[in-house]
């Protein structure tokens, strides 16, 4: 499944993406020295089109991306200005960061506008707020969730430096083993302690289809993110009710939509145990989302989210989720399952 809400908080117009059946594991492909040269000459290309400058150290003849950036100045293909349009500029340098990397960039959905949907006021894994300061422990980072992926629309997440640095290299498998090493423990590593682990742990496994939904995760979807787990997608789709009026007649619609009795008592169950947290949630949007993710810290709201997982098969759910009224403010898209990932190792 795949899903695509806004970090922000439950904001208008976020947009929600599903696409169900897992997919085969995925493994990156680096460029052959031949396209890396290619890509880099484009990339220096687009630089100039733009009117901005290349980075210090490829202002030299040697470099695929020179090279590229003198053809424009020689074609007169260079923008004479120097105010790019919004999103160029982070589009450009996730495009570098790509082609340093050796990784492949899909270039069809990953354009400026796309990444400015990304765009947050916050990290959702260290809940503090982001800046534009090099260097800064807080500094927006476009980053892949699958680290074993290329740069491709659906597990590209807006994080903090500190957050990303942390993500590098690691799998859902180590980041659940550090949170939990962390939370028997106590302290702090690499700058996150026990709960900003859970909370990384937790949106790597909204992009690895082998994650278990039957577990509740402490995590909202970022905007644009494909939830590939149909039982994650629907535990994202319960908690959004929560956080507007009107919302025990819109699990009650849940409730009648479940093929049997069974399910519906479990329904049922877990509506009776979100109803302390929703009744509690403050009005402060921020602080109301992240209140939204630590309802699934409650030990009984985990064990009757279980239950009710249990109790549906994830083609059920995906059913469900087609039929379901869509959360407030939230627009919801289906992929199919061959194409919510086929760009992420191409």
């Amino acid at each position: 499944m795949t899903a695509t809400a806004t970090p922000r908080q439950i904001a208008p117009h976020a947009q929600l993406e599903l696409s169900l059946m897992a997919p085969a594991p995925l493994v990156a492909q680096a460029l052959a020295p031949s396209d890396s040269d290619a890509i880099g000459w484009q990339l220096g290309f687009d630089h100039a089109q733009h009117g901005l400058s290349l980075p210090a150290a490829h202002l030299h003849e040697g470099s695929p991306l020179f090279a590229g950036w003198q053809a424009a100045l020689d074609q007169r293909r260079a923008s004479a200005h120097r105010d790019p349009a919004p999103g160029i500029r982070r589009w450009l340098g996730l495009r570098l960061q790509a082609w340093q990397e050796g990784l492949p960039f899909e270039d069809q959905l990953l354009t400026p506008h796309y990444l400015r949907q990304l765009d947050a006021t916050h990290c959702p894994v260290t809940r503090a707020p982001l800046h534009d300061e090099l260097g800064h422990p807080q500094q927006r980072q476009v980053v892949r969730l699958r680290q074993d992926a290329g740069y491709a629309a659906g597990h590209l997440v807006c994080l903090s430096l500190v957050a990303a640095q942390a993500l590098a290299g690691q799998n859902l498998a180590s980041l659940r083993e550090r949170a939990q090493y962390l939370s028997a423990t106590g302290g702090r590593e690499q700058g996150l302690d026990a709960s900003a682990w859970t909370r990384l742990a937790a949106l790597v496994a909204l992009v690895t289809p082998e994650s278990d939904g039957h577990v509740a995760l402490p995590v909202l979807p970022p905007n644009r993110l494909r939830l590939l787990n149909p039982l994650q997608a629907l535990q994202a789709w319960v908690t959004r009710q929560l956080s507007a009026p009107g919302w025990a007649q819109r699990l009650q619609a849940l409730h009648d939509a479940l093929p049997h009795a069974d399910a519906r008592q479990a329904a049922t169950a877990l509506s009776a145990a979100l109803a302390p947290h929703a009744l509690a949630l403050p009005q402060e949007p921020l602080a109301r989302r992240h209140a939204l993710e630590d309802v699934w810290l409650d030990a009984r709201a985990q064990r009757r989210w279980q239950a009710l997982a249990e109790s549906v098969s994830p083609l059920t759910v995906e059913r469900l989720l087609t039929q379901l009224p869509q959360p407030d403010g939230v627009h919801v898209e289906h992929h199919a399952d061959h194409a919510a990932t086929e760009a992420w190792a191409a």
